[in-house]
């Protein structure tokens, strides 16, 4: 066997750097119907039941498609169908750099937040072509129309379950109570609060199983601060049991072992 191949092949057993791996922003907990992830190199797979999601994917979701998250910071997400979401940020570190930024370029999220939409609320938030729509630990149901999309007309929604939130544009800004919802249209209006709730907010096929999933998180949200800072404070000093990479002895004597006939 040439040395160089030998040499090709210890290259590809070695750890890929850290600063390579993008940051993990959550899991999925349920796919259904057509649905698309690009990563930041725009490779593409699809969605499966606990694979997880990163900061930098792109989520497209077809006709009748839905995807239910589980994010890092314990909150949780369902991405409706026809829908087209980046994870632009996600760090979920249990500090005051903890951010999550959500970019929804056309059709339905439900949010419900987890620990940085309670304790890191001005690095929260939900941007469409036209609104940025910041919370104060809300439930609530990010939505932007495109025009001819039969649901309604074109422009960007809020409707909030539970909690507040906060529709911004450079027109202005309106806060969103419980139980309300809140519009901007493509037009030069600041946003303002409806009088009565879009008919296209409706629960899904699956909305009762992700609220008390939900739910069971939101109950959890300190303890699953706090795991997480302990988990990064035992890998500063090292006390994690993380798999140690080959020694180069190792590494000869498995080539060795490889290449026996």
């Amino acid at each position: 066997m040439p040395v160089r191949i030998l040499a090709l092949l210890a290259v590809l057993c070695l750890p890929l750097p850290a600063q390579a791996q993008a940051r993990v922003a959550g899991k999925i907990e349920l796919a259904e119907g057509i649905a698309r992830i690009h990563d930041k190199e725009r490779r593409e797979r699809r969605p499966a039941v606990g694979e997880q999601v990163f900061e930098g994917d792109a989520i497209t979701t077809a006709p009748r498609a839905e995807l239910h998250l589980r994010m890092a910071d314990g909150a949780s997400f369902i991405v409706r169908e026809r829908t087209r979401i980046t994870i632009t940020a996600y760090v979920a570190d249990g500090g005051d750099g903890d951010r999550s930024l959500i970019d929804l370029a056309e059709g339905a999220l439900r949010a419900i937040t987890g620990w940085i939409g309670k304790h890191n609320r001005a690095n929260y938030a939900v941007r469409t072509p036209l609104v940025t729509i910041g919370v104060r630990g809300t439930d609530h149901e990010p939505t932007h129309l495109i025009q001819g999309d039969a649901r309604g007309a074109p422009g960007s929604y809020d409707k909030v379950n539970a909690g507040l939130a906060v529709m911004s544009s450079p027109q202005g800004s309106v806060e969103i109570p419980a139980n309300k919802a809140a519009f901007l249209s493509p037009g030069g209006v600041p946003p303002q609060l409806l009088a009565a709730v879009p008919d296209f907010f409706k629960p899904g096929r699956y909305e009762q199983e992700f609220t008390a999933r939900a739910r069971q998180l939101e109950r959890a949200l300190d303890e699953l601060r706090k795991g997480r800072v302990d988990e990064l404070l035992k890998l500063k000093d090292g006390k994690l049991n993380l798999p140690k990479a080959p020694t180069g002895d190792e590494l000869r004597k498995g080539f060795g072992n490889l290449f026996k006939r």
